[in-house]
């Protein structure tokens, strides 16, 4: 089967929205760059391999984030292990591989020592594995910091017909990202199989550049598995941009306090804003109505009020932020 593989890489370097620009993969192990936009990465002939690819350009899951592959697993019912999406800030950056086997270039297995960490994978998995989570049909799993063991969703079957997918043939694949519904979703065949939602950024702590890229193996027969990468589409999430540039406008200090909080915003005067403190009970105790920013630091003066948690919400209307306090009465005599 031909494709024609066009990659649009959005790399938000001078567009507001987009830049379309087109990487190259780097390529290690026994992975190979075979045709335009296409990859082998185990070959037909050798037992136990190993490969991974990754684009040049990493990205930010700040960012909305689809991509879009065609697979091809191999011919054999009895030959395995599969190929991996994965995401990583591995401190190996480009040069990111793990072993062989079960692992399937990325993940944790008993004598293997040089797995992907902090990373999440989507694997595309043809063979079952006792110690893994695994089902007995082809399956998608997502996978955290390459704990196959503990998925961060259970497998599903890799098509809701539990055909065979090592046929030969490539199979149409994309994994699509939003944050600002934090919402992945992985489709094969055009058919949606595996959704989740949550922060998939805090795997990464405070890096910003993410990695991306596939890794394959093979184990005790050998097993011919490519990919084929068709787009690569990043853009702001205007929605998910604007609530983050709200919040980080938002400074409460200091905490714990014992006498005056102070507000800061770092706004314009256009930014109209609500300040509000409840207790611990979610009574209101002190509001400040919605109004043009004006001046850019606020006080709550704290006297009197008893010791204990309290919040802080400032609202625009749309984005909110809320900061949990902690006030320590003064004693006077």
């Amino acid at each position: 089967m031909h494709l024609g593989c066009l990659i649009i890489l959005s790399l938000l370097l001078s567009s507001p929205k987009q830049v379309l620009a087109q990487p190259s993969f780097t390529t290690n192990g026994s992975a190979d760059d075979i045709a335009e936009n296409c990859y082998r990465l185990t070959s037909p002939k050798t037992a136990n391999d190993v490969g991974s690819i990754w684009a040049e350009y990493p990205t930010q899951l700040g960012h909305a984030f689809e991509i879009r592959f065609a697979v091809n697993l191999g011919c054999s019912n009895y030959a395995g292990e599969g190929i991996a999406f994965v995401m990583h800030s591995d401190k190996t950056k480009y040069s990111a591989i793990g072993c062989a086997d079960a692992a399937m270039g990325f993940a944790q297995q008993t004598g293997c020592f040089n797995y992907i960490t902090p990373s999440l994978a989507v694997e595309f998995d043809t063979r079952f594995t006792k110690t893994q989570a695994d089902i007995y049909a082809p399956h998608i799993a997502l996978v955290q910091n390459g704990n196959t063991a503990q998925p961060l969703h259970k497998a599903v079957r890799m098509n809701s017909s539990g055909q065979e997918v090592r046929d030969c043939e490539y199979h149409s694949c994309r994994i699509s990202w939003s944050p600002s519904t934090q919402l992945l979703q992985i489709y094969f065949e055009e058919e949606l199989r595996l959704s989740y939602k949550g922060d998939i950024s805090k795997i990464f702590g405070k890096e910003k550049n993410i990695y991306f890229g596939f890794t394959a193996s093979s184990s005790t027969q050998a097993n011919m598995q490519m990919v084929c990468i068709q787009s690569v589409d990043v853009s702001i999430d205007e929605e998910f941009d604007s609530r983050r540039s709200f919040e980080e406008g938002v400074g409460i200090f200091p905490n714990p306090l014992n006498e005056r909080l102070t507000v800061n915003l770092n706004f314009d005067a256009s930014q109209k804003v609500n300040i509000q403190l409840f207790n611990v009970m979610g009574k209101l105790i002190y509001e400040i109505p919605k109004h043009a920013v004006k001046n850019n630091q606020y006080h709550f003066n704290m006297p009197g009020l008893p010791s204990g948690v309290y919040y802080v919400t400032v609202s625009n209307g749309k984005n909110r932020v809320s900061r949990k306090l902690v006030h320590i009465a003064s004693i006077r005599a």
